[in-house]
C-alpha cells in the first residue's frame, strides 16, 4: 500500500510540473506575441533598438545564431548588437565610447514568426517546454549572422 501511495504521490507531482509549464509557457508566449511578431531574429532587435535609441543611431548585428554551441534548439536565438547613438530614447547616455551592446533572446513559435523574450522570463526554459509541446517552430541551425574572424569578444572598443 506504502508502494501504491508514493507512485500516486510522483505522478501527481509530475502532472503538476508538466500542467505548471504549460500554463507558464503559454502566458509567457502570449505576453511575446503581444510585445511583437518578427520575420527573423535580426528583424526583432532592430525593431527594439528602434524603440530604446535616438535617430542618429548605428547599428551593428554582431551576433545572431541558435543560444546552444551546438546547433540544437534552432528555435532559441540570442543576438548581440552594437548601438552607436548620442542617447536612448528616454534621454540617458549610452555607455562606453557612445555605445551599448544590447543582446536579447528570440523564440520561433509554431506559426513561424520570432518573439522577443526577457531573460527574466527564463526562453531556455520556454524554449524546451515549447519543444514538448509542439509550440516550438522549425527554427535554423546555422548562424545568420556568425562571429566574424577578428571580431573581438568585447564590444563597444
Amino acid at each position: 500500500m506504502k508502494v501504491f501511495r508514493r507512485l500516486l504521490i510522483i505522478l501527481g507531482i509530475l502532472a503538476a510540473i508538466v500542467s505548471c509549464s504549460w500554463i507558464y509557457t503559454s502566458v509567457q508566449l502570449d505576453i511575446a506575441r503581444s510585445r511583437g511578431v518578427y520575420s527573423s531574429p535580426e528583424q526583432g532587435m532592430l525593431s527594439m533598438i528602434d524603440k530604446g535609441y535616438s535617430a542618429d543611431r548605428q547599428v551593428k548585428i554582431v551576433h545572431a545564431s541558435t543560444n546552444s554551441f551546438d546547433g540544437s534548439r534552432p528555435y532559441i536565438w540570442y543576438v548581440i548588437a552594437e548601438v552607436r547613438a548620442s542617447a536612448r530614447a528616454d534621454g540617458s547616455s549610452l555607455g562606453h565610447n557612445g555605445c551599448d551592446d544590447p543582446g536579447s533572446f528570440f523564440l520561433q513559435t509554431k506559426d513561424g514568426g520570432w518573439v522577443y523574450v526577457p531573460e527574466g522570463a527564463f526562453p531556455t526554459f520556454m524554449g524546451f517546454w515549447m519543444k514538448v509541446f509542439d509550440m516550438a517552430g522549425e527554427g535554423q541551425s546555422t548562424p545568420s549572422t556568425n562571429w566574424a574572424p577578428g571580431q573581438p569578444w568585447r564590444f563597444c572598443q
